[in-house]
């Protein structure tokens, strides 16, 4: 309880000052330019990828798959993975929610979105919860593996899946560029407590 509050405490902080950069007119202009930037690249064959990223990261398969995973470790006796994977998941919706219903950026208006939300845009849903998800498997599995290369293959597939997150959700015209570094802001915050609160069990179990 007390890593979770001091990491909402970081977030909340960080994301106010971001959010004073953001309502600036010459940061709101650079936020459009790299959004009309990412834009140019559209093709049709593009599109279909990122639509598929941003559905690989969205709560549809987000909310079973960890469902289906913590249930899975429970079943098998590994009930801390279990947690951690369940908090880590809980924990970053709550943020991103709050911060949301905190801030109430309205989402972009262009004329060429590929996709339409009502919900509020800062921080990105998305791009949090990309952060926070795939840097738990990354925590779990990198020494478990032997291989140099494998571990190599899995962190760089890892930054790609959350780069690639993130940029679809601009790329689709649903947020603004400082939207996704805000949810990896708050992703990178609560991934850390996360991780650092299940070190601090281990430590003290052993």
């Amino acid at each position: 309880m007390l890593v979770g509050f001091a990491a909402a405490l970081i977030t909340t902080f960080g994301l106010v000052e971001l959010h004073d950069e953001i309502l600036k007119a010459s940061f709101e202009q650079r936020d459009i330019a790299i959004q009309s930037w990412v834009h140019g690249f559209a093709q049709p064959t593009f599109t279909e990828v990122m639509r598929g990223l941003s559905w690989i990261g969205s709560p549809f398969v987000l909310v079973p798959v960890v469902t289906l995973a913590a249930g899975l470790m429970w079943w098998l006796k590994r009930k801390d993975n279990a947690v951690l994977v369940a908090a880590a998941a809980l924990g970053g919706v709550a943020l991103d929610e709050v911060m949301k219903l905190h801030f109430k950026r309205l989402r972009p208006e262009v004329p060429w979105a590929f996709v339409h939300e009502h919900s509020f845009s800062f921080p990105s849903g998305h791009s949090v919860l990309a952060m926070v998800m795939y840097g738990v498997i990354v925590y779990k599995t990198y020494d478990k593996l032997s291989s140099m290369w494998a571990r190599a293959a899995l962190v760089v597939g890892a930054i790609l899946m959350v780069l690639g997150i993130g940029v679809s959700r601009v790329y689709l015209g649903v947020h603004y560029p400082s939207d996704v570094a805000g949810g990896y802001f708050v992703g990178a915050v609560w991934l850390a407590a996360v991780i650092g609160s299940d070190m601090w069990v281990d430590a003290q179990r052993n």
